[in-house]
């Protein structure tokens, strides 16, 4: 492929991540807002906030067979109307269920975008090159987030939170347009047009039940029992949709690729990683805003070292994993994000904590990150055959979809340790109770102990997602056997 193409497949994708990030830091320090303007209790709030992880990962698993069967540009484009037309949705919402089905509809739309975007870098991209432009790829999704941490309180204070939403309408209007005009298909699909729609149904339903569990168990021991059976429930449909698909002559989802350790380890230190990962920005405003004392505005200003090290480790982790192998870069990336936590436990145990100290820490873990996710997600994706890249980017969204709700529980259940469970919940969500209200007595020592907790947790998890990385040093060779 020639330079002119790579410049603008790359410049699309770059633009949709962009928007994807915006979208992700908005969002985030825009919940307590939107929650006090709706009214809206604890379960609404929940619903926000995994609404749009539901959208995303409800769908990550057909849009890869979808893309292997049709191709990827079409979808990706329809993909960007379908984000686009979930966050004006948001924006016009004027009450808490409109909201939550605004984010559902921007969730699906963003699973297009996020799976899809990496599938057609593959597909362009020369291998030699690919983790360098996965990482400008990554760089721009952080630059997004950068600059919605840094308007996310501007917007809010001057044009109230709707902005949040409708400011993205613009970004994905030209999105869509810049994309209709420079991207064409390049791949062929080599299969017959069949859709496995049995497991889609059981897959979707399972993926569901975990989730309803989920947050069930965050509403204290009284629901526990309510959750424990749900988890029950879906273990079974996962079995069932296990056994299916080795059945199935056009799975939804080719298990054989997970023959391939390249893949498949690949895949587990990503479920780690996530796990580890997810909620430590969540933790961070939280101890920021509620031990610290700081201001939204301010929160959002504090997270900019961990964007900015990322932005810099990101292109940096790309191009050395191109020159030097995935494996030294991702797992150095691993060992200065999972030590970064550990030193993040010990500073949060404690509310005098220096602030200079956390932004030093804020930064490292952004360093960490940032070097282990493009080389990663390079070494899943040619670790499989072309015609099956959809399907492989879709399960490793998936799987990250899944670690980060998984690791907002953990962090939950780790700060009741410490504190009220009722209390801790509350907290979580931003609803019902004040800074004032934590600072007040000893609840604020628990609160940042609970913290503290949350981040020991996390870092053991980074850290045990380094066995699987380092285990493909004798699986580097591209499987390509697989057939269809």
């Amino acid at each position: 492929m020639d330079k002119r193409s790579i410049v603008h497949v790359v410049s699309v994708t770059t633009l949709v991540s962009f928007l994807t990030g915006v979208n992700a830091r908005l969002a985030l320090v825009g919940i307590p807002t939107i929650a006090q303007s709706l009214n809206a209790g604890i379960t609404t709030v929940v619903w926000i906030i995994q609404g749009y992880m539901l959208g995303s990962t409800f769908m990550q698993i057909l849009i890869g067979r979808l893309a292997d069967l049709y191709g990827r540009v079409k979808l990706f484009n329809i993909g960007i109307l379908v984000f686009t037309l979930g966050a004006l949705a948001a924006g016009l919402s004027t009450n808490s269920i409109e909201v939550i089905f605004s984010r559902i509809l921007q969730g699906v739309g963003a699973a297009f975008l996020m799976a899809l975007s990496i599938t057609i870098l593959t597909d362009h991209i020369p291998s030699t090159m690919l983790a360098t432009w996965l990482g400008i790829n990554q760089v721009a999704w952080r630059t997004g987030a950068l600059i919605g941490l840094t308007l996310s309180g501007f917007i809010i204070d001057y044009m109230g939170w709707h902005w949040l939403f409708l400011i993205q309408v613009p970004i994905g209007i030209t999105s869509y347009f810049w994309s209709r005009h420079t991207l064409r298909e390049i791949y062929k699909p080599i299969e017959k047009p069949v859709i496995d729609w049995r497991g889609f149904a059981i897959f979707t339903s399972s993926v569901t039940l975990i989730l309803i569990a989920l947050t069930f168990l965050t509403y204290g021991y009284g629901f526990i029992v309510v959750g424990e059976i749900f988890i029950a429930i879906a273990i079974l449909l996962i079995a069932i949709f296990t056994v299916i698909e080795l059945r199935e002559e056009n799975p939804l989802i080719d298990l054989r690729l997970f023959r391939i350790w390249q893949f498949t380890g690949g895949i587990m230190a990503q479920i780690f990683y996530s796990i580890a990962f997810g909620a430590s920005l969540t933790l961070l405003s939280i101890y920021l805003q509620l031990v610290k004392g700081l201001s939204a505005t301010s929160t959002g200003l504090a997270l900019l070292p961990f964007e900015l090290s990322f932005l810099i480790a990101g292109v940096a982790g790309g191009r050395l994993s191109d020159l030097y192998g995935y494996i030294p870069i991702t797992i150095a990336g691993l060992l200065t994000a999972g030590t970064s936590l550990y030193i993040l436990s010990e500073l949060s145990s404690l509310p005098e904590t220096s602030i200079t100290m956390l932004l030093i820490a804020i930064a490292v873990l952004g360093i960490g990150a940032g070097l282990f996710t493009a080389p990663n997600t390079s070494s899943i994706m040619v670790s499989v055959p072309p015609h099956r890249r959809g399907i492989a980017s879709s399960i490793r969204t998936l799987t990250f979809n899944i670690g980060f709700m998984i690791s907002l529980n953990i962090a939950i259940l780790a700060m009741s340790m410490h504190i009220p469970y009722e209390i801790a919940s509350k907290i979580f969500t931003y609803i019902d109770i004040s800074t004032q209200q934590i600072q007040t007595g000893y609840i604020v020592n628990e609160l940042a102990h609970g913290i503290s907790t949350a981040f020991k947790i996390q870092s053991i998890l980074m850290f045990i997602a380094i066995p699987f990385s380092l285990s493909r040093i004798k699986h580097r060779h591209i499987n390509q056997d697989l057939r269809a």
